[in-house]
């Protein structure tokens, strides 16, 4: 049975916290076999747990599916160790800062001086070789820089950041994208190379629909709230239920018209508003005129309305609701698997999968194996890859190098 399009593929992944380790479980996802090598102590986020052992939950969800082992990289022989592994692998996966990568002696000189045919994967904050390189960098400080923050939130408060850390993922998922080309290219010329891709980078596109009228204008938008960008645009935002909110806009004239005549609001269906701009200029009223509609109706029926006459709109889900959907489960978002001393948990599944869009699961897909516990496989992979013995094994970890 096929583990995937990358099984055959072997991953040294160096991740730690969420921008390698996503990356690495998105490789696994698809078939290859990812070594998870952490140092002694285990990586942060390993450390992160406050309960039960083995890993906090986070580290659980995003290491699924890998084969861990322990390695101190600092020491010599730790280093010695890896580059033999270096030797049998396709690819090293890695999102140290840039200065620590040159100090623990992983750069790609030296990697692929090793193994030319070996691909290093660099997830960074910032690019190598820019004005930014040696700044440090977190989810919260590539939102701040990268201006998110400051399009994020009401006009008359203060910047805020998403609560989602969508600079690591965003920055995950284009890596895993740059891996599969850099594999791609070394089919045609036999060599591997380095890709790197920053979390600011990644970041940029998602900036569109604020860079686009700003590039076309020279007019900062601003922050505005749940409003859209462009004036010529209400309704659009989040509006009161009895139970909750709701989401809708009308991208479309008609779609406005339609929305009149399923709120029966004869003001808002005012010749004097059947264009976007015009309605630009009284934005807030309509808001004002939808918020009245909506705040007499539960969330489900308003949805139920609006979907049926073709309006997007959707309900503003609380965390636990969005969370525990069945979709998630049916769709292979979130896979249950249980983990020793913890009991079922729910591990993250990838959003890219092949398989017929018409079939809940990948017909081929095995059941999701544990995140491994610390060092769990030094003894199977140092003896698989490099032939060493439970007694060399042993050595090492009284040396401390495992």
């Amino acid at each position: 049975m096929s583990r995937g399009p990358l099984e055959g593929i072997r991953v040294l992944e160096l991740g730690q916290v969420y921008n390698g380790p996503y990356c690495g479980l998105l490789l696994a996802a698809q078939g290859a076999d990812v070594i998870k090598i952490e140092p002694p102590g285990g990586e942060i986020l390993r450390r992160h747990a406050t309960s039960a052992p083995g890993g906090s939950y986070s580290f659980l969800m995003l290491n699924a599916d890998k084969r861990g082992i322990t390695l101190d990289l600092r020491k010599d022989r730790g280093h010695e160790i890896f580059l033999r592994l270096v030797d049998e692998a396709d690819l090293v996966v890695e999102n140290f800062r840039e200065d620590v990568a040159k100090k623990l002696r992983l750069t790609w000189e030296v990697l692929s001086a090793r193994n030319p045919r070996v691909i290093l994967a660099s997830g960074r904050g910032y690019r190598t070789g820019s004005e930014y390189e040696g700044l440090p960098a977190l989810d919260l400080t590539v939102q701040a820089i990268s201006g998110h923050m400051e399009i994020t939130g009401f006009p008359e408060h203060p910047p805020v950041k998403a609560g989602a850390t969508f600079a690591d993922m965003l920055g995950s998922a284009h890596l895993f994208g740059a891996i599969l080309l850099a594999l791609r290219e070394r089919d045609r010329t036999g060599r591997g190379q380095r890709v790197e891709v920053a979390m600011l980078d990644a970041m940029f596109p998602s900036l569109m629909s604020y860079a686009s009228p700003y590039l076309e204008t020279g007019v900062d938008p601003g922050r505005v709230g749940n409003q859209h960008s462009v004036p010529g645009s209400p309704p659009y935002g989040a509006y009161p239920a009895t139970d909750g909110w709701v989401t809708l806009m009308c991208p479309t004239n008609a779609q406005y018209a339609k929305f009149c005549e399923v709120c029966g609001d004869r003001e808002l269906a005012s010749p004097s508003l059947r264009t976007g701009p015009a309605r630009g200029e009284r934005r807030a009223w309509i808001d004002e005129r939808v918020a009245r509609w909506t705040r007499g109706r539960r969330r489900d029926d308003i949805v139920r309305e609006l979907e049926a006459a073709g309006i997007p709109c959707a309900p503003v889900r609380t965390l636990a609701e969005a969370v525990d959907d069945p979709y998630n489960v049916s769709q292979g978002l979130l896979r249950p698997v249980d983990v020793d001393l913890r009991g079922t948990v729910r591990t993250l599944g990838s959003p890219i999968q092949l398989r017929d869009p018409s079939s809940p699961h990948r017909a081929d897909a095995p059941p999701p194996r544990p995140a491994p516990k610390l060092g769990e496989h030094n003894l199977e992979v140092l003896e698989e890859l490099l032939g060493l013995d439970a007694t060399d094994v042993a050595a090492l970890a009284g040396d401390g190098v495992v």
